[in-house]
């Protein structure tokens, strides 16, 4: 006999509304983890900006005058418990936490949190709410730990005998609807996981898209440029510029180029481009003068595919020859550009 599968209630046709389907339906809109089915990225729904900067439930010290109170703006977050799917919260307008009074003798952390109560789960009530966890005081303080059901929006240092609070850690993570472009929050790092394949994020003024191994740049271009240094009476190797090149968070490969004015005497010199160190991989070279003077280039070449941070050197070395060699600051440089692999 054939037999069917029941889903979860679709809601909006039953005759009541089921408030854990209703959850699930509004899920259907939000961005998920990618590690398990039907688990959502909890955190921060980006919405409100001041000068460049996302306020949505960010906690800022009391103002005017500072006190063991702290100001939360309103924002929207999303906050999942197991088996229950995403609770979309909502503070709609500024509010106060007071932390608890500093300890006489140690330094402490508490832990600002976002948490989502629901008694039908065990707790105590139902509510959304915006609460301070005291940290324990200590010589070596650490934050406590995150409760059930709560996303990180701050932590704060209470000194001892503090009366005020004049500095705020933002620890907010960010979410998004699904399909959206994601925004970071100070609380994100760059290596998290995407969502899905053509997940994309904005940082650091550029797109990134997720492949389902890591982030890719895009069609991202940076570039450095070095002035020569001037070395004189070289033998053997020198270094003639640097450019540290920054993680971006995603593979790529350098495109390089450089020159320089070089002399020699009884010598000849040349020029190579290399990764990391005077003796680390070559990219490119280029042939400098034999006895005389001569404004040397290199190749213009591309590396192989790298990450993290790396360096970039142009060296000058003499190639044969018992002479010295000199280099002048003048008409050369060291150019790289950064392209997603």
């Amino acid at each position: 006999m054939a037999q069917s599968l029941t889903g979860l209630g679709a809601w909006a046709t039953q005759h009541r509304v089921n408030s854990r389907a209703a959850r699930y339906a509004l899920g259907g809109l939000l961005a998920t983890t990618n590690s398990t089915t039907l688990t959502w990225a909890d955190g921060v729904l980006p919405g409100t900006n001041s000068g460049g900067l996302i306020t949505d439930l960010q906690v800022l010290p009391d103002s005017p005058t500072p006190s063991l109170a702290l100001r939360v703006l309103p924002g929207q977050c999303v906050i999942s418990r197991p088996g229950q799917g995403p609770y979309l919260c909502t503070l709609d307008a500024l509010g106060r936490i007071t932390l608890d009074p500093a300890d006489g003798a140690n330094t402490r952390i508490d832990l600002v949190v976002a948490r989502i109560l629901d008694d039908r789960l065990g707790d105590p009530r139902t509510e959304f709410v915006i609460e301070p966890i005291t940290g324990r005081p200590s010589g070596t303080p650490q934050a406590p730990d995150l409760p059930p059901g709560s996303i990180p929006l701050a932590t704060v240092t209470v000194l001892p005998n503090a009366t005020q609070v004049t500095a705020v850690t933002d620890r907010r993570r960010s979410t998004k609807t699904r399909g959206s472009i994601g925004t970071l929050l100070p609380g994100d790092t760059i290596s998290q996981f995407g969502s899905t394949v053509g997940d994309s994020r904005y940082r650091a003024g550029h797109l990134e898209h997720w492949d389902g191994n890591g982030w890719r740049g895009g069609n991202r271009v940076d570039t450095w440029d070095s002035s020569i240094n001037s070395v004189a009476n070289q033998v053997g190797a020198a270094e003639l510029a640097r450019v540290n090149v920054s993680d971006p968070g995603w593979p790529y490969r350098l495109l390089v180029q450089a020159s320089a004015e070089l002399t020699t005497s009884l010598c000849r010199a040349d020029l190579s481009i290399r990764l990391d160190s005077m003796s680390g991989p070559v990219i490119a070279v280029g042939v400098g003068p034999n006895d005389g003077w001569m404004w040397a280039q290199t190749q213009m070449r591309t590396s192989s595919i790298i990450s993290g941070s790396r360096a970039v050197l142009l060296v000058g070395n003499r190639a044969f020859g018992t002479g010295t060699w000199n280099s002048a600051t003048v008409n050369g440089a060291l150019t790289v550009l950064r392209l997603p692999a």
